[in-house]
């Protein structure tokens, strides 16, 4: 049985995500704790512009009302200023993010504290990396279902997350049509997807275990920004292993105004496949289909482009975040 997550010791993060407390986490939260940690980090640097609501969501595939909920707490956080007619954009001097010095800072307060009770800069060091070592201490892993619409992209996510938390975690990817059968027969104390399937894994899950919704790379948002500058009137060329990678296309366009056609193909469907070969002025290969080997199936290859994403680095920080929780409400941890 999974730890009570009210067990969990209440640790709430800068950016305002209580980690102690996964599974009452809206999709919301997880999406501005996201943003903000790129402004943090600096990927989103003062004055950057975000995209538009309605950009932004059809990019993740999240309801732009959600969006634009987002960006108000953003901007009560202080982490952006949006203005009429200039869009929303990183303030000039957003919260005071994680640097060097500022851990340098942290540092000296606590020798200057550790000396006012005695102890010596060595012992203090000693202390720290005792208490480090214990934090890194292998313990019972942590199980995690990753839920994709491909099998190829679970896999790959899959594996990126298993390498990331090498010896914290163990993940297995996994269809949506078949999340409710793992979680019957299987314990797993995280589910993870993109952003892009997460109110259906949240229906799906129905509560059974926390949601982790992970934000996909930029190279993502830059070829679906390749896709809307095509002359209206463009037609795309979507190729995958089966149908459920062209709903999530479908649903992108029309989320962008539709002024780009799209025809599907999918493999084994010749008379498809030559129709898409015919008329396309822009290939989407899902991975499934590059790994089958249809991109040699069409000419002038400079058309096609994969239809895929990686994690982004902040969303691997959340769900690093959450894996850290699972493992606190562990009494027997290690």
């Amino acid at each position: 049985m999974a730890p009570d997550a009210r067990e969990a010791p209440a640790a709430r993060d800068a950016r305002g995500l209580d980690v102690a407390r996964d599974s009452d986490v809206p999709i919301s939260t997880q999406l501005y704790w996201q943003l903000a940690y790129q402004v943090d980090t600096g990927r989103l640097h003062a004055g950057a512009r975000l995209p538009a609501v309605r950009e932004l969501g059809a990019v993740l595939r999240v309801n732009p009302n959600t969006v634009r909920a987002v960006y108000r707490r953003l901007a009560d956080a202080g982490y952006v200023v949006s203005r009429h007619g200039a869009g929303t954009r990183v303030a000039a001097r957003p919260p005071v993010r994680r640097t060097t010095g500022a851990l340098d800072g942290l540092v000296a307060e606590l020798l200057r504290t550790a000396a006012r009770a005695g102890y010596s800069a060595d012992e203090v060091a000693a202390a720290v990396y005792a208490v480090a070592t214990e934090r890194r201490r292998p313990g019972p892993r942590v199980h995690i279902l990753f839920v994709e619409c491909t099998a190829s992209d679970a896999r790959r996510a899959a594996e990126t997350i298993s390498s990331t938390f090498d010896g914290t975690a163990e993940v297995d990817g996994a269809l949506i049509d078949h999340v409710v059968e793992r979680l019957e027969r299987h314990h797993y104390d995280l589910v993870a997807t993109s952003t892009f399937h997460a109110d259906e894994t949240v229906a799906v899950v129905a509560g059974r275990a926390p949601v982790i919704a992970l934000m996909a790379a930029p190279s993502y948002a830059e070829l679906l920004d390749e896709i809307g500058a095509l002359p209206p009137g463009s037609t795309v060329g979507m190729v995958c292993s089966s149908t459920r990678s062209t709903a999530n296309m479908e649903d992108w366009l029309a989320r962008s105004g539709g002024r780009t056609r799209l025809i599907e193909a999918v493999a084994g469907d010749e008379v498809a496949l030559d129709r898409v070969d015919r008329d396309a002025d822009l290939l989407l290969l899902t991975r499934e289909a590059l790994e089958i080997g249809l991109a040699r199936r069409f000419h002038a290859p400079e058309r096609i482009r994969e239809w895929t994403y990686d994690l982004d680095p902040a969303g691997l920080e959340l769900l690093r975040l959450a894996i850290e929780r699972v493992r606190a409400a562990r009494p027997d941890d290690g």
